[in-house]
């Protein structure tokens, strides 16, 4: 992009590591978070605060969204003090939160009215993956845009692709998440029957990722999840509000999701458990009560 100044509002767990490898890269970055220390630590670094989304996007060439569902999205950009009051004709505009498909086609509508380019550029990856830049951008919009964007996300990214026209790099997120959380589900019942049957841990576990069995989820919690750690890496909240939007998109497609479903309960459970802040993979711990499974020292 011809200049270098840009706005990142939602400042958290994959807000705050694109910022900082933004800054890393060279370019102004101005951040706003309704959590002050967010910002703060990003100061630091570098990174100029702003008192509201409206004085962040002043003057940015690009804005990425970041936030940790719609209804925050819809107040940051129509709310008092929000986007809309701040942007100018001719900005970008990319959303990097999990946003449902159909209503990111009517938001990209509404703004290409007020002549700014909004795109839909999710990520795969976690907030560890973010914070080392081994993230995947999937983007759905103008192609002409997706050309402008595209060399500042090869500088804090592994990959990115251009999905095709507004919405379906939302949907192609949705389509990457469920596989994901199918993906977490066979790691959780697989675990807890050989932890059942009294398997050694780290045979069972070294067997697993060396094997056909192997993918990256497990090989990126495996560990944690067979010592009972569930730090999150990918929170049992979010987890729960994909879901919701995988299964809400399916229904509007007319597609069975019934694997994705029983999932989705299972999350659920977790969640009335109150392991909001605990990684998806807690799901495991249900598993254990079933299964009788008592931990050493619990």
């Amino acid at each position: 992009m011809g200049n270098k100044k840009i706005a990142v509002i939602g400042l958290g767990m994959m807000g705050t590591p694109i910022s900082a490898l933004l800054l890393k890269a060279g370019y102004s970055v101005t951040g706003y978070d309704v959590v002050k220390k967010q910002m703060d630590d990003l100061v630091l670094q570098g990174m100029k605060p702003a008192a509201s989304p409206k004085q962040a996007v002043k003057g940015a060439d690009l804005v990425i969204l970041s936030l940790a569902n719609w209804k925050i999205l819809q107040e940051v950009v129509a709310g008092k003090d929000g986007l809309l009051e701040g942007i100018s004709k001719g900005q970008i505009v990319v959303d990097m939160s999990t946003s449902p498909p159909a209503e990111t086609i009517i938001m990209a509508k509404t703004m290409a009215a007020k002549g700014v380019d909004w795109m839909d550029i999710p990520i795969s990856g976690s907030s560890a993956q973010a914070r080392v830049g081994n993230m995947v951008f999937m983007a759905g919009g103008k192609k002409s845009v997706f050309n402008k964007v595209k060399p500042v996300l090869e500088k804090i990214g592994k990959k990115t692709v251009y999905a095709g026209k507004h919405g379906d790099g939302a949907m192609l997120k949705l389509v990457v998440n469920l596989i994901l959380y199918l993906n977490e589900a066979a790691a959780v019942e697989g675990l807890a029957l050989g932890m059942k049957a009294g398997l050694d841990p780290t045979v069972m576990l070294d067997v697993i990722t060396t094997g056909a069995a192997s993918s990256d989820l497990i090989m990126a919690r495996g560990m944690d999840m067979l010592a009972g750690r569930f730090a999150a890496k990918g929170q049992v909240s979010v987890a729960v509000k994909d879901m919701g939007l995988i299964i809400d998109r399916a229904k509007q497609l007319g597609v069975m999701l019934p694997v994705g479903g029983l999932y989705q309960q299972l999350l659920l459970q977790a969640q009335y458990r109150g392991w909001d802040q605990e990684d998806a993979t807690a799901v495991l711990k249900i598993y254990e009560q079933w299964a009788g499974i008592t931990r050493s020292g619990g």
